[in-house]
């Protein structure tokens, strides 16, 4: 831990006391200003040194302004100095790039990429990107992002496992401890969980990653920001299909199209999914569907409306298995999860609609949403229907001055949820009423943020206050007896963050705070197996400190990213389950746990035709309590399950000619699958690789787009997810070994 402290003081020193200076070596470029999709809100775009600290942005270079490009190379950043391909192909020569200054939306827009105090990843896909990379889980398009962990389960009725610098370890089902928008939609619900079911992988345009307590910034979330966006950068009239298919009865096919009229844009992306899965009873199909549209109206307010929907009508559950079971057949079932026709049907449909406004007093955003969601959930221990309604409201107000930034505002939202449980009969047929209730929840919240520079220093803070309503109505009476209830929680989250921009780069020194409500889910699953919400859960809070330091060396083309960072979280919310629970997480406070580590990402272009780039993340994930309730056991010193000591992900792209190849290769150390650290997960070694072609002209204005992917060349087995603190030893998730997709896109 020496060596922690020593190098946070290393930072904090060089950050602070450091003189900004120029360096021949870095060659600059003009930086333009304005939002998501080109949209100024400044006509004057400052000259700044390349050397000048940066988020990681990585639109490919090769590829900027070419309406059917070639293929890009994942992992650049747009801010190296390498040449830019023009839309014929041929290499200008020039170092001089016109870039939009981007803000970082998870800060709530007070903070852009190039000064932003604190770890933040931007990683821009191209459309020709989003067209070649069969995206059938998150885990493919996250571009190695340093602390960002995402774990393909295999399973389609859970969804993957996703952490942040190990806030989300003990998670289930779904996302928690980090709050996810799409589009200007939460899909972070009011009571904490995060549905990410709506999300087709390869329609993601943009993925923008906080790391770190952020609830400053967004509330009920303890682990970091994600915010996707699926609406295109230029509605440019364009229009392409992509069909791929390959192992384990995997087909696709996909349409998008762009439009534009006059001051309007619109934009429809659909695809149909469908896998037989890698293990039995594991098949899936899933029609998405997002639509935008995008209007600039007079006196500078610009409108957004975006819709996304997913119908999911057949999707299996095949359940974990003990490390025996994984022996015998990996590809098998849990038993009782086949019997039973484990599964989930659901249905999910969101509609957001935004209006900025630029005036001479500041700049003001308003989003209105709604989410409606319907879920059959058939499980061992129940038969669960769950009809969902979510409604929200948001506006900011922001301004700036020649050294002063700040923004004020207030968020609303609302979610019901009429759940009916059932329990069954012989042969697992469907019986009685269990459960009859209606689960409501309220959040409002104000926030203010301040920014304050001089020179090469900036200082910035911000605070915000939640408040949370629970309430549960109970339909059913069983007994007679009237189990409603309610639950009230609040809290107030503080952030600051001081940071000095040198010739090294931006370097920072971060505090933030968090909480995380337990959901409706988790209060009420009551270890007595009675309705209403389990009195004895409150939230789980963590405070942390990073600093770290991004930028690069131009001279070696060089890019890096690094944060070393201490988590501290109290009221640990842990999950565990009974004998007679029958597979069902129930969950209780234990304890406090703290998280240390280090996340590195480097960026380096070898050739004009080769770049690579690397990430690796030390984690030193610990409980910080003893603690023995018989049901929950765990002692101080242990590791936090789910989580690897070590993993390192290496990119390596390669485009000669019209051929591109991307070698991809990730490690991970084993790690502990429960709380007491009597169970792990070997560690394992992935290898990928994915060719491309960057398009054959068939007509004029029609590309063929041909692509190839081979998964797992080596054929390893491991088990790519883990469920944690699982009964009977059903802790494994096991991943599959090699596998084949081919596809092609048509394009005009």
């Amino acid at each position: 831990m020496y060596r922690y402290r020593l190098l946070f003081v290393v930072l904090l020193c060089n950050g602070l006391l450091l003189p900004l200076s120029g360096n021949p070596d870095f060659v600059s470029y003009a930086m333009g200003s304005g939002g998501d999709a080109g949209h100024s809100s400044s006509p004057d775009a400052p000259v700044v040194s390349i050397g000048a600290p940066v988020a990681f942005i990585d639109t490919p270079i090769a590829f900027i302004d070419t309406p059917i490009p070639k293929v890009p190379r994942q992992g650049l950043d747009t801010d190296l100095p390498v040449a830019v391909s023009d839309r014929r192909g041929s290499v200008m020569d020039t170092l001089e790039v016109s870039l939009d200054e981007i803000r970082i939306l998870a800060a709530r827009d007070t903070e852009t990429r190039d000064g932003a105090p604190f770890s933040v990843s931007v990683h821009n896909r191209s459309v020709t990107l989003q067209q070649l990379e069969p995206g059938f889980s998150m885990d493919r398009i996250t571009d190695a992002i340093p602390g960002l962990w995402v774990n393909d389960r295999q399973n389609y009725a859970l969804g993957e496992r996703i952490t942040i610098r190990g806030m989300g370890w003990r998670t289930a089902f779904g996302v928690r401890g980090i709050y996810v928008l799409m589009d200007d939609v939460p899909l972070t619900m009011p009571d904490g969980q995060t549905v990410m079911d709506v999300v087709d992988p390869s329609m993601v345009r943009q993925l923008e990653v906080m790391r770190g307590p952020g609830s400053s910034f967004w509330g009920n979330a303890g682990g970091g920001t994600m915010v996707l966006t699926t609406r295109p950068a230029d509605y440019d009239n364009s229009a392409a299909v992509r069909f791929y298919g390959g192992a384990f009865g995997t087909l696709n096919t996909s349409a998008r199209t762009a439009y534009r009229s006059g001051n309007s844009g619109y934009a429809i992306n659909t695809s149909w999914f469908q896998r037989e899965g890698y293990r039995n009873h594991s098949h899936h199909s899933a029609f998405r569907m997002t639509a935008h549209m995008e209007k600039d109206l007079s006196s500078g307010r610009h409108l957004r409306v975006s819709g996304a929907f997913v119908d999911a009508p057949d999707t299996r559950h095949p359940g974990s298995l003990t490390r025996e079971e994984l022996n015998d057949d990996r590809r098998r079932a849990a038993v009782l999860f086949e019997r039973v026709s484990a599964g989930k049907q659901w249905r999910h449909g969101q509609l957001g609609a935004g209006l900025g406004s630029e005036t001479a007093s500041g700049r003001w955003q308003a989003t209105v949403y709604g989410i409606a969601r319907s879920l059959h959930n058939p499980l061992p221990f129940a038969d669960i229907e769950v009809n969902r309604l979510v409604g929200g409201s948001r506006i900011a107000w922001y301004n700036r001055q020649e050294h002063l930034r700040w923004g004020f505002g207030a968020d609303a939202a609302w979610q019901s949820d009429s759940r009916r449980n059932y329990s069954y009969r012989d042969g697992f047929i469907r019986d009685d009423r269990v459960l009859d209730q209606r689960e409501t929840v309220w959040n409002g919240a104000v926030f203010a943020r301040v920014a304050t520079g001089w020179r090469s220093m900036n200082i910035s803070g911000g605070v915000r206050a939640d408040a949370l309503r629970f309430a549960s109505d109970d339909r059913l009476m069983a007994g007679g007896e009237d189990q409603s209830g309610e639950r009230f929680f609040t809290a107030a989250s503080p952030s600051v963050s001081i940071s000095r921009e040198s010739r090294y780069g931006l370097m920072y020194l971060s505090f933030g705070t968090s909480f995380e409500t337990p959901t409706t889910t988790e209060l009420v699953n009551r270890p007595d197996m009675t309705g209403g919400f389990n009195q004895d859960l409150s939230p789980e809070r963590s405070r942390g400190l990073e600093a770290g330091l991004r930028g690069g060396l131009e001279s070696w083309r060089l890019r890096y990213d690094m944060a070393l960072f201490r988590q501290m979280v109290r009221d640990q919310l842990v999950s565990y389950r009974t004998e007679d629970g029958e597979g069902r997480d129930f969950y209780r406070n234990a304890g406090r746990t703290r998280h240390d580590g280090l996340e590195v990402r480097l960026q380096w272009k070898a050739l004009k035709w080769l770049d690579m780039t690397a990430s690796y993340q030390r984690s030193l994930f610990e409980f910080r309590e003893s603690v023995d309730t018989g049901l929950v056991r765990f002692t101080r010193g242990n590791r936090l399950p789910g989580i690897p000591d070590h993993r390192l992900r290496f990119i390596l792209n390669a485009e000669t000619g019209p051929f591109l190849s991307i070698l991809t290769v990730e490690l991970v150390d084993r790690y502990y699958v429960d709380n007491a650290n009597t169970a792990y997960n070997p560690g394992y070694h992935v290898v990928d690789l994915q060719f491309a072609h960057a398009g054959l002209t068939l007509f004029r204005e029609l590309t063929l787009m041909p692509f190839a992917t081979v998964r797992n060349i080596t054929d390893v087995r491991y088990n790519s997810s883990v469920s944690i603190n699982a009964t009977g030893g059903r802790y494994y998730e096991p991943a599959p070994g090699r596998a084949f997709y081919a596809g092609f896109t048509l394009a005009m």
